[in-house]
């Protein structure tokens, strides 16, 4: 099934959510869902790349293993798109949020490219995402309606990050989800919300290797303030201005 299929059937609803945030379809068994055929997506246009706008010191994630000052690595440059390290992990189960402002522009999406792990027990499989809303939690993750939702496929790194090398050269590693345009125009930040895992353990650790934002962005501009005064001059003014108009020491009370 193609990564357009897939954004397809979950926006249709066929995601197997019981309406608490967790999903049960159990079918499905590793290697059997025909993922490895999603095209790997096409090279980078710089000028399309989102991730130098994204304002790297306000970022955010709950849940996450790592130190928050490592998120920036996440987004990981053209020279080190292929490393594997560090790796980001969920902590205490299967879900995950990031939070990504952008950095005095607004943008709009055109796709999220994610590089994760393809076991089923760390690949993440339903993604939710929330245009301008940097409050978002847990507890209000099911209060709050998400813009979209996508299905990762089990596609990614199938190795180690223990491994001794850190650079992997795979494109076949990377998904590229398409967004829907019309929705993620004005963008100022978004956040992220990997619900789950493909078998849905709440034991296992979601793991991701890298996070590419596309789209096209606009500088934010401030309209200039135009302050308005009140052109009656005070009564005192009045006086002043008569006596050296008239020059006749009238006296004016």
């Amino acid at each position: 099934m193609s990564n357009n299929c897939y954004n397809e059937h979950i926006a249709s609803g066929g995601n197997g959510d019981d309406g608490n945030g967790h999903s049960h379809s159990h079918s499905h068994t590793h290697g059997s869902h025909n993922h490895d055929h999603a095209p790997p997506p096409i090279p980078t246009n710089p000028s399309q790349s989102l991730n130098s706008k994204i304002a790297t010191t306000r970022l955010t994630a709950l849940n996450l293993t790592n130190p928050q000052n490592e998120l920036p690595k996440l987004f990981k440059s053209f020279d080190d798109k292929y490393s594997i390290k560090p790796e980001f992990k969920s902590d205490a189960d299967n879900q995950l949020i990031i939070r990504i402002p952008f950095n005095a522009v607004t943008v709009k999406l055109y796709s999220i490219i994610l590089r994760t792990n393809s076991n089923s027990d760390n690949c993440p499989r339903v993604i939710k995402l929330y245009k301008n809303n940097d409050h978002l939690d847990f507890d209000s993750t099911d209060s709050t309606k998400h813009t979209y939702e996508i299905e990762h496929p089990e596609i990614g790194f199938a190795g180690s990050s223990n491994s001794d090398d850190d650079v992997f050269v795979n494109d076949d590693e990377f998904v590229e989800h398409f967004l829907p345009r019309h929705l993620f125009s004005n963008v100022t930040d978004l956040s992220i919300f990997f619900q789950n895992n493909w078998t849905d353990d709440d034991d296992e650790n979601l793991i991701i290797y890298s996070l590419e934002l596309r789209g096209e962005f606009k500088e934010l501009t401030k309209d200039p303030i135009i302050t308005m005064y009140e052109s009656a001059a005070h009564p005192a003014d009045h006086k002043n201005i008569l006596k050296d108009s008239f020059k006749n020491n009238l006296s004016i009370d």
